[in-house]
């Protein structure tokens, strides 16, 4: 039952917001400590959602609050008319957690998406008029911006905004004859775009085979390989990033979300030489990478960098697929169990939407996505107590739910 408080902020939000994110959950959080979250009302809950995988470092980390204090006391904005070390110093940090190359700030994963879409289509253009054709693959996600949107394969999200940027090129994820036959037969394509791991569409995760496939095949015809990092990077899937679980290294990649650790900050970083497409007044931003977003992101990438921090992440993430798959066995709501790291996927054989409900009213934050798949993305930082504490809460949750069945 709603709070007079709550039922209050609800109000206001009815009254002064747009509602394009339809009804939110009944709760407002307040405070965080750790990894867990606090209501209006001074009720805790365990996080395993973390903003869509964006408070890496979880809720008053030390060394992450007095980076901003620091920066907040000296400067938070100059503009891009000026030199900033603190763009310096997290590009420099990218450069060594990723590839040698070259790293343009923004402010969110779908303007990530923009730069590079922008930056692909210059080099693709300085091969040939045509060349400016970019695969992307069926249930991807990349933004909300007309570029991102478009490169983003699902009708859902395009309904009502056409026409859509022309020059996308839609194709099964894993499938790698398709992708095989299309690059045979069309000389204009100037790169593809994957996310190495679905999230929006349902943690489902790129064949091994099928990447090494495609990157060669890129290789072979000058086509630029653009790996959407937004959700997989910074540590999230236990390696820096989602590509090195791969052997491969991309020509561009786009990163947000966890990267600022909920400061807002986007960015691509490239090999050096695809710079040199993007010169002076070719893109822009007023706010990217300004002081305090790149203070941000050298804290997180300082610490998600350390051997001992993957280490946790990793060792937690054992955990939960050890736990989640002896669920499965108690359970015969779970159909299959997947992901990465700290990138989990829960299938389940109905819609899981009023689970994740229930969830918060039993104290626990989850998410699903694709109507079937619970997603669990808590901060990186989590402790092993605190995990086993969300899956207590979630263990109950699904026996319940199994009897309800």
């Amino acid at each position: 039952m709603s709070s007079r408080i709550l039922e209050t902020i609800m109000a206001d939000d009815k009254n002064h917001l747009f509602q394009n994110y339809g009804a939110r959950k009944p709760v407002c959080f307040v405070k965080g400590e750790g990894c867990h979250l606090i209501d209006q009302d001074g009720k805790r809950y365990v996080d395993f959602f973390s903003g869509i995988a964006v408070t890496s470092l979880g809720y008053g980390n030390r060394a992450f609050r007095n980076a901003l204090h620091r920066q907040i006391d000296s400067i938070i904005h100059s503009s891009n008319h000026f030199y900033n070390r603190e763009q310096n110093e997290a590009g420099r940090l990218l450069a060594e957690a990723s590839f040698p190359g070259k790293t343009l700030f923004s402010n969110s994963g779908t303007e990530a998406s923009e730069a590079a879409i922008k930056l692909a289509r210059r080099y693709g253009m300085s091969l040939g008029k045509k060349r400016y054709e970019i695969i992307t693959f069926s249930n991807s996600f990349h933004g909300r911006t007309f570029g991102g949107m478009t490169a983003t394969a699902q009708k859902k999200i395009h309904e009502g905004f056409g026409p859509l940027v022309p020059g996308f090129i839609y194709l099964p994820y894993n499938n790698i004859e398709r992708f095989a036959r299309e690059t045979k037969k069309n000389r204009n394509i100037c790169a593809v775009m994957i996310e190495l791991i679905q999230g929006e569409g349902g943690i489902v995760i790129a064949d091994k085979h099928f990447v090494r496939d495609l990157f060669r095949i890129c290789a072979k015809n000058g086509i630029l390989t653009i790996v959407d990092e937004v959700q997989t990077g910074i540590g999230r899937t236990g390696a820096m990033f989602g590509y090195q679980h791969y052997g491969v290294t991309p020509d561009i990649i786009t990163l947000a979300k966890g990267l600022g650790g909920g400061v807002p900050i986007g960015a691509i970083h490239a090999k050096s030489f695809l710079a040199d497409f993007l010169p002076g007044g070719a893109h822009g931003s007023t706010f990217g990478g300004n002081h305090l977003a790149c203070a941000a992101a050298a804290a997180v990438l300082k610490q998600v960098r350390g051997k001992k921090f993957l280490e946790n992440v990793n060792a937690v993430s054992r955990y939960f697929f050890d736990a989640l798959n002896a669920l499965a066995g108690k359970v015969g709501l779970i159909r299959e169990v997947r992901g990465m790291g700290l990138h989990i996927g829960i299938e389940l054989t109905r819609p899981g939407a009023d689970m994740v409900y229930r969830a918060l009213e039993n104290g626990l934050v989850i998410n699903c996505t694709a109507e079937k798949v619970i997603r669990i993305m808590p901060p990186l930082t989590i402790s092993m107590k605190t995990a086993r504490e969300g899956m207590k809460i979630f263990e109950r949750l699904l026996m319940q739910e199994g009897g309800r069945q």
